[in-house]
């Protein structure tokens, strides 16, 4: 019975690295690597927590154009929070894929739902007294449903804002034709996401859900600074103020390039914000006081 012969019956005993003549002793590894080169594009070390958004904005290159952002910037600096912005526009940098997310200086990164947790964590989120709470609450899930909803339309179905506005807020940074194929599909996620509760889109019934939503904020709102009559800006501020800055804040059609029916389809959201004054003067108090 045959067996296969060993490597060293084959070939008899093979040299190993202490048998190398003294000559050849510079071939031994004695550390590796050999040479440590510096990164080519090593990270700048954070000197302050870090907020990386869609940016920047248009009436204030400090605040983000995107309302998810806008909301999470202005709750920080009501926070007190002594933080950056970078103006990254690549969502899929995010831990969740979306923006905003927050780098801490010890190097931790919070998506924009556990940046809630990090202030409480590190008290100083502010918070609304128990009574009031689930009132705020409501009003945010109503901004959050019918405003947004509003928002999500006027910007990316009003041909107007799409073409020369949002589309190029979002993805001019990306070389064409890439950035109208990703405007496009981003144009079809929204309009999948306003369908979720609706068999059609109905413009006027959207528009009309989002002047009874901006009548009950006003009504709510009445004379105070900020809601609830509180003394300081509170998260659903930061929500509110956010959606009435981006939306009175876009730039405006003035000039006689575009019909006038584009135009106005184009304003009808600014429009009904308008309608109320003291929902101008609250945001307009805010923008002087915390990004002017």
């Amino acid at each position: 019975m045959s067996t296969t012969p060993t490597p060293t019956e084959r070939f008899g005993q093979l040299p190993g690295l202490p048998q190398l003549p003294a000559c050849l002793e510079f071939l031994k590894l004695k550390q590796f690597p050999l040479k440590v080169f510096p990164p080519v594009d090593k990270p700048a070390t954070l000197t302050k927590d870090t907020l990386y958004i869609y940016g920047p904005g248009w009436r204030n290159s400090w605040a983000s154009f995107d309302v998810d952002c806008l909301q999470m910037q202005m709750y920080l600096k009501f926070c007190d929070v002594d933080f950056d912005i970078v103006n990254s526009n690549e969502p899929h940098a995010s831990p969740s894929g979306k923006l905003p997310f927050l780098v801490t200086v010890p190097g931790a990164v919070y998506e924009s739902a556990k940046i809630h947790q990090w202030l409480k964590d590190t008290q100083k989120e502010k918070t609304l007294p128990s009574a009031t709470g689930e009132q705020a609450k409501a009003f945010i899930a109503l901004a959050n449903s019918k405003l947004y909803a509003a928002l999500l339309f006027s910007q990316w179905l009003e041909p107007l804002n799409y073409s020369e506005i949002t589309s190029k807020a979002y993805y001019s940074q990306v070389p064409s034709p890439i950035n109208w194929v990703l405007a496009y599909r981003k144009k079809t996620d929204v309009v999948q996401r306003l369908l979720t509760d609706r068999d059609i889109l109905v413009r006027e019934e959207i528009y009309q859900d989002a002047a009874n939503a901006l009548e009950a904020l006003s009504v709510k709102l009445g004379d105070d600074t900020y809601f609830f009559g509180e003394s300081e800006p509170t998260w659903m501020d930061a929500v509110i103020f956010s959606y009435l800055h981006v939306i009175m804040g876009a730039p405006q059609f003035t000039d006689g390039t575009f019909s006038d029916e584009n135009k106005r389809q184009a304003g009808t959201l600014r429009g009904l914000v308008r309608k109320h004054e003291n929902l101008v003067q609250y945001a307009k108090a805010i923008y002087e006081k915390y990004l002017k």
